[in-house]
């Protein structure tokens, strides 16, 4: 089955710091050895992204979007894009205005 790696970004409704960024690791898939949380530089964005196997490159988005679902019931904000991307072809999927 094929790799892909998943990047979820979030606008949190509160800025989040290194406490924030900790707590968060502890409750979003805290046995996911791949998982990556940082926070963008204005301190309100939260980037999330792992790797995950998956059928084709629709599947790995809607396992993004799903990411997306857990992320905001961590981090209440809005998910803003999510990402699916293989070796030759990536997907993106962005919220309206």
């Amino acid at each position: 089955m094929p790799s892909f790696t998943l990047s979820v970004a979030l606008r949190s409704s509160a800025p989040l710091d290194d406490a924030a960024i900790d707590a968060l690791r502890t409750v979003l898939r805290p046995d996911d050895p791949e998982l990556r949380l940082w926070r963008e530089p204005d301190r309100s964005v939260l980037r999330v992204a792992t790797e995950c196997e998956a059928a084709d490159l629709d599947a790995a988005l809607d396992l993004g979007k799903d990411l997306g679902d857990e992320a905001l019931a961590a981090c209440p904000g809005r998910v803003f894009e999510v990402a699916a991307m293989g070796d030759d072809d990536s997907q993106v999927w962005r919220s309206g205005p």
